[in-house]
């Protein structure tokens, strides 16, 4: 945490996250698969607790409960349950209950388990399975800063570029759900407001979901904090140029709209249902808004305005290149060797660093 990186350690994962994650639903064993990972992961956590005297817990714990567990332990007891043979009725052993069903999840397990790209959560080490580990997290992504200089508040960015698109959403909306559950179980006069930024927010609260069991959870967790967050004082900031593709029970909940400048009939169909009837004409102004210029409707303002925002101070790396001034350049840039590097290493480094 003090070098920026945040582990967000398998335990934390909901029962129905495990499910989607390490479970095919195709496969014609997946309910007893769901059933012995429900099984053996409420042993594991009894059995943390009980080792570390955590006897007040014991009783009120459920499997979607933040304790950890050793996930190794949970792999031993399905090895044993998927070898498992029953000899007091014959020498040779009647199968037991789940012998032979449970082999492909264990494998998906462990092919999970040693995956660097899904270090982040079975890569933590000894320090993520202790018991307050998840007071350092919350504090690491939530509390504003203690320098009063900056008036207490804080703005953390989380960087999800290098997470699998495969399980990016489930991944993100862990995030999002240990915001929404601290905000939650925080006592009314203690709750400080939060706001959660979501960009390019199509990707992972889409309108369409498919099959994606993943997809499904996020949206989810997401639809939950559109209607229920702000009682809770936290706040849903969704930001797309899509808005066509991100989901509709998120976008109704939204109190007001920014939409700058759209060339898309979907996309423009979608701000204009957001609009009152009586402002239906105001969308015709998004196909020809300027750079920097946005539609502002909603609690925010006290008319529907059009407005001209001002360029920041800091401009993100995010700005379009200059496309016909490095293409009018007679010194071309070759950067093909490092750029082969920095993709085998999967880190972005300039020459400096190397």
């Amino acid at each position: 945490l003090d070098d920026g990186v945040i582990h967000l350690p398998y335990w934390l994962l909901s029962y129905d996250a495990m499910v989607s994650m390490f479970i095919d639903r195709s496969d014609n064993n997946a309910p007893n698969q769901a059933m012995v990972i429900s099984r053996s992961v409420i042993e594991a956590k009894q059995a943390y607790l009980t080792e570390n005297e955590q006897t007040d817990l014991v009783e009120n714990f459920t499997i979607d409960s933040p304790i950890p567990f050793d996930l190794n332990q949970v792999l031993e007891k399905m090895t044993e349950l998927n070898e498992e043979r029953d000899f007091s009725s014959s020498k040779q052993g009647r199968a037991g209950e789940f012998n032979g069903k449970l082999g492909r999840v264990i494998q998906r397990l462990r092919n999970k388990q040693t995956d660097r790209r899904l270090g982040f959560l079975f890569q933590g080490g000894d320090a993520t399975l202790r018991f307050d580990w998840l007071d350092t997290l919350s504090s690491a992504l939530i509390a504003g800063s203690k320098d009063q200089s900056t008036g207490g508040g804080g703005v953390k960015v989380v960087n999800f570029s290098e997470v699998p698109s495969d399980i990016l959403p489930l991944i993100v909306s862990l995030v999002a759900k240990l915001a929404f559950s601290i905000q939650q179980w925080t006592p009314n006069a203690d709750r400080h407001p939060i706001a959660l930024f979501c960009d390019e927010a199509h990707l992972y609260i889409p309108e369409r979901t498919n099959t994606d069991s993943s997809g499904e959870v996020s949206v989810q967790i997401f639809e939950r904090i559109a209607k229920e967050g702000r009682k809770y004082g936290l706040g849903l900031v969704v930001i797309s140029q899509r808005p066509s593709e991100v989901n509709r029970t998120v976008m109704s909940q939204c109190n007001n709209l920014v939409a700058m400048r759209l060339t898309n009939g979907d996309d423009q169909n979608v701000v204009r249902r957001l609009l009152p009837d009586s402002l239906g004409g105001f969308g015709d102004l998004l196909p020809i808004l300027d750079t920097g210029e946005a539609l502002v409707v909603g609690d925010a303002t006290l008319l529907p305005t059009r407005i001209r925002i001002a360029e920041p101070d800091n401009k993100p790396d995010s700005a379009t290149v200059a496309f016909w001034e490095e293409w009018s350049n007679e010194d071309g840039k070759d950067s093909i060797s490092s750029a082969v590097a920095n993709w085998r290493r999967q880190s972005v480094q300039s020459e400096g660093d190397a």
